[in-house]
């Protein structure tokens, strides 16, 4: 049985009418055996649409002095498909997914395509029930936080990236060690960047992604990147 209120907990937010959520949660194979049920498809729609609309004017309130090109590149950076799957690994959402047996035991939980598209439907189920306030907490969590670093830079792909497509040019690859400290509840993490066996980098964060972005940040400095 899945219990759906670990994910309430998760993201913070208590559902005044939960069909919203479980709607939200079920993927459109689960109707093979449930064919009375709603998947999550429209919802999706409607969630990236409110997701475009929360960004948009989030952007265009706190960054006066960007143009709309930097604008359009800043959101469509902030709710692509790998920044929408790292939020929905986060909560953990493919754990709380309503899936067909067949969908299930393939692996569907943990799909990339299936993980964003349950994110987008969860976004418009808090709308459904507490409305816009309900979307900007948890895009405020979620979402905002990256924001500054890619208004930084608006466009520009992530530290890693660019990392390892310097280095590619060269024929050469780079490689991440992990550690982490700290009780569950509140970690740290601290990576180390090789260039074969030489350290060209190191970083700190409050996550392994973070922690990585840092390490290929303080890399790259050291470059012409």
């Amino acid at each position: 049985m899945i219990d759906i209120s670990l994910l309430e907990d998760q993201i913070g937010y208590k559902f005044k009418n939960i069909k919203f959520l479980k709607i939200a949660l079920t993927h459109k194979s689960y109707l093979d055996e449930n064919p009375e049920l709603m998947s999550n498809q429209r919802y999706e729609f409607f969630g990236d649409a409110i997701l475009d609309f929360d960004l948009t004017e989030y952007l265009f309130k706190n960054y006066p002095e960007l143009d709309e090109g930097s604008l359009t590149k800043i959101r469509s950076s902030a709710v692509n498909q790998f920044n929408l799957v790292q939020i929905g690994k986060k909560i953990d959402i493919g754990k709380y997914l309503y899936l067909s047996k067949a969908e299930d035991s393939t692996g569907g939980r943990n799909k990339d395509s299936i993980i964003e598209d349950a994110v987008e439907a969860l976004i418009a189920s808090l709308y459904f029930d507490g409305g816009l306030e309900a979307v900007n907490n948890f895009v405020s969590n979620f979402i905002y936080p990256s924001i500054q670093e890619l208004s930084e830079n608006p466009g520009q792909k992530d530290y890693k990236t660019r990392l390892q497509e310097h280095y590619a040019k060269q024929g050469k690859k780079v490689n991440y060690e992990d550690q982490s400290s700290g009780p569950d509840h509140d970690k740290n993490f601290q990576t180390e960047v090789f260039l074969d066996e030489e350290l060209i980098g190191s970083g700190m964060g409050k996550s392994k992604k973070a922690s990585q972005q840092a390490a290929a940040k303080n890399a790259l400095s050291k470059t012409n990147a």
